[in-house]
């Protein structure tokens, strides 16, 4: 007897092993899915800013165009002011631009995925 009722726990740990195994693998998706939502809405909401951003930068430079424009008489030369300002600012942020924004890209990114593991039901030292 002793033999079967052996075989039969080890049924019982093998389908108990598979449950777990699921479980683990259905809670890893979701959270894969949790933090993929967070990266999303927060690119979202980051490219709304931006365009209203870009837009009103759009209006103040075409103010501040033909504001210079007007004192120097010819509405062209402050068009190439601001249009050069920019092109000077376009090179600044080109040449630092892995030291701008690399570190913030993975500031932002390792808040969202480090920060969301202190919730994580096994870690016991945050609790």
């Amino acid at each position: 007897m002793e033999g079967k009722e052996l075989l039969a726990h080890i049924v019982s740990l093998k389908d108990n092993i598979q449950k777990y195994l699921e479980t683990r693998l259905s809670y890893y998706g979701i959270l894969v899915f949790e933090r993929a939502a967070k990266t999303l809405s927060l690119l979202i909401a980051n490219l709304v800013l931006a365009a209203i951003l870009l837009l009103a930068l759009l209006f103040i430079s075409g103010a501040a165009a033909w504001f210079l424009g007007g004192l120097l008489g010819s509405y062209g030369y402050g068009m190439l002011i601001v249009g050069g300002f920019y092109l000077l600012l376009a090179l600044v942020f080109f040449a630092w631009r892995r030291s701008i924004f690399g570190r913030a890209a993975i500031r932002i990114l390792l808040n969202i995925f480090i920060r969301d593991d202190s919730t994580d039901p096994k870690d016991k030292s945050k609790v």
